[in-house]
């Protein structure tokens, strides 16, 4: 005896989940609406999952497969063809030797593989040893241009003080 059909349990659950969920957002962080406070949504929420648990209840059982009759196996049967009577891995071997033969996989295509590892290995080595030198130039790049800015500070202050003695001397000659 349903009470509900499935649409509508699954709607009243979620509402329900959704309410619960609100009113626990609500109640941790203190929030209210109005009238509608933390613990009045999740009292609502939890009042609603416990009816509508209270009428799933009520369902009519799941109905239960006959699997043994797809897979004899399970009730100790045995299947049907001579091809059941290999081990699993047999199988699995048959089925990986189809699809190296479908895709045309041979000795040659691996070997090519196998070399193309090494030299993707060799390629990533060789990059870990200039990225060891790039970083080392990098370093002395930046040194070297901390250096540069301390000789420009420097510079900059010798040609100040060099135009304001031509300064001065500008004036003087002005004031002949």
């Amino acid at each position: 005896m349903r009470l509900l059909n499935k649409t509508q349990m699954n709607f009243a659950y979620g509402m329900g989940a959704a309410v619960v969920i609100i009113g626990a957002l609500m109640k941790i962080t203190h929030f209210s609406a109005g009238f509608l406070t933390g613990n009045l949504m999740l009292t609502i929420g939890l009042v609603t999952e416990a009816v509508i648990f209270a009428l799933s209840a009520f369902d009519p059982p799941a109905e239960e497969y006959a699997w043994e009759e797809v897979y004899p196996e399970l009730a100790g049967g045995k299947s049907g063809g001579p091809k059941d009577t290999k081990s699993p891995k047999a199988l699995m071997s048959e089925k990986i030797d189809d699809m190296i033969k479908k895709a045309q996989l041979d000795q040659s295509v691996v070997n090519g593989l196998t070399q193309s590892i090494k030299d993707f290995e060799a390629s990533a080595k060789a990059g870990a040893n200039n990225a060891g030198e790039l970083a080392k130039i990098n370093k002395e790049f930046a040194d070297n241009a901390n250096k540069l800015t301390t000789q420009m500070e420097s510079l900059a202050k010798n040609l100040e003080s060099l135009n304001n003695v031509y300064g001065g001397v500008l004036n003087a000659m002005n004031k002949k």
